[in-house]
């Protein structure tokens, strides 16, 4: 499966970590980050509407997600940032498990 995530990151260290171990898999990571209510590197709609599934690693509710409407019917999943951080893989892993 040729997996494409876009995610949205509470922090650069958790849009790090997934990219990393992206590459390391063989998938397609695309990371925003929204810190202070700014968003770095904001995703695009066509990075949003190409992939498998949205990713937010973040400790708030999904609903207080900056322009959370770009979203809307996307397959998404929440993780919170320490599990990124602690092990990606597994957590990129999961998700392509559930998408098969």
């Amino acid at each position: 499966m040729n997996l494409k995530i876009s995610a949205v990151c509470n922090n650069e260290e958790s849009a790090k970590a997934l990219t990393e171990a992206g590459k390391q898999l063989g998938y397609e990571i695309n990371c925003e980050v929204q810190e202070q209510n700014k968003i770095k590197n904001k995703l695009s709609n066509e990075n949003i509407k190409n992939s498998n599934a949205i990713l937010f690693v973040t400790d708030k509710s999904v609903e207080d997600i900056e322009e959370i409407e770009r979203f809307i019917d996307c397959e998404y999943y929440e993780v919170e940032p320490k599990f990124v951080i602690e092990n990606p893989m597994n957590v990129i892993n999961e998700i392509a498990t559930d998408l098969n």
